[in-house]
């Protein structure tokens, strides 16, 4: 499984913070920050060793001693919280008003097997319990959640933690169900969805393939 990756806190978190908007060298971040120089750079190096922070070197300014300006990379952009639930709650809001729960299925069954197509070349042929280990690693990266996979009686069975359809899935229970198993049965995992009753928090449903 995929290492959880978590926003640092402290200093390293106002550094990003502050990345987000635009790029700044280690003395600038100093400044703004009422911190040393120093203590900035080790800061950096940590975070640029993490994959957080990318680097330039500052053409504009002509020294003896090269100067760089950092910015934030597409992982560290990533590991800050997003409302796309709320916007996917509006989107199938408006579709169920203007077309009906119908159109609703319609649209989130063909979203999944659209995700599906990205992910098919990426993953192997092969027996079911491997393929649906890559699965798991493939969806933990590519919708940036967590899972947990596991064998028991009824077969193997995916925990979904920080699913994108959580909080939709309170007022569209649907949803969730149309679009994992149209995405598994898509990708040959032979699946069914059965949502789990009252998951502690952050998981949202089970995933229980077939053997």
């Amino acid at each position: 499984m995929a290492p959880a990756i978590h926003l640092p806190i402290g200093t390293k978190q106002d550094i990003l913070k502050l990345l987000i908007r635009q790029e700044f060298s280690a003395d600038s971040l100093a400044r703004t920050l009422g911190v040393s120089p120093a203590a900035v750079r080790q800061h950096l190096e940590t975070l640029q060793a993490l994959g957080f922070v990318i680097r330039r070197k500052n053409e504009a300014r002509r020294s003896s001693r090269p100067t760089f300006l950092y910015r934030l990379s597409e992982q560290g952009a990533s590991i800050f919280p997003k409302r796309y639930d709320l916007l996917l709650g509006l989107v199938v809001d408006v579709v169920l008003e203007r077309s009906g729960a119908t159109a609703v299925e319609e649209i989130i069954g063909a979203a999944a097997e659209r995700l599906a197509e990205r992910g098919r070349a990426r993953l192997r042929r092969g027996d079911r319990g491997g393929r649906s280990t890559e699965i798991v690693e493939w969806l933990e990266a590519e919708l940036a959640w967590q899972a947990d996979l596991t064998t028991d009686r009824t077969g193997r069975r995916i925990t979904i933690h920080q699913c994108p359809f959580q909080t939709v899935a309170r007022d569209h229970p649907s949803v969730c169900g149309v679009f994992f198993t149209r995405l598994l049965r898509a990708l040959d995992a032979g699946a069914t969805v059965e949502q789990a009753p009252s998951p502690p928090a952050p998981a949202c449903c089970v995933l229980v393939l077939s053997r």
